[in-house]
């Protein structure tokens, strides 16, 4: 894999979630026509409101799963900067009030 491409795959962060989509193509010798369904691996994501899918091909999942993990992880350390930064805020509302009724 050229560089560029490794370090663009590297920093895809995706938030959605990887599913299975079942489908009967409709071909009669097929063996999807004897009950046995091609299945196709997506992206579900929102968009605007809307859930929107995007199928992958089986070479895209390695680098889908990295990317959602990569949100997934992502979240998680903003979450925690957020409840830090709630403390924090409380803690100087606090004092602040303290001060404002004669300097506790």
């Amino acid at each position: 894999m050229p560089a560029t491409r490794r370090r663009s795959a590297q920093t895809l962060v995706l938030r959605g979630s990887l599913v299975s989509l079942t489908r009967m193509c409709g071909k009669p010798t097929c063996h999807c026509a004897e009950g046995e369904p091609h299945i196709t691996p997506a992206l579900s994501y929102s968009l605007g409101g809307a859930t929107r899918m995007l199928t992958l091909r089986p070479r895209d999942l390695r680098g889908v799963r990295a990317a959602l993990a990569r949100y997934q992880r992502a979240a998680a350390a903003l979450e925690q900067q957020t409840q830090r930064s709630v403390a924090s805020l409380r803690r100087r509302i606090a004092r602040e009030k303290a001060c404002a009724r004669g300097g506790r």
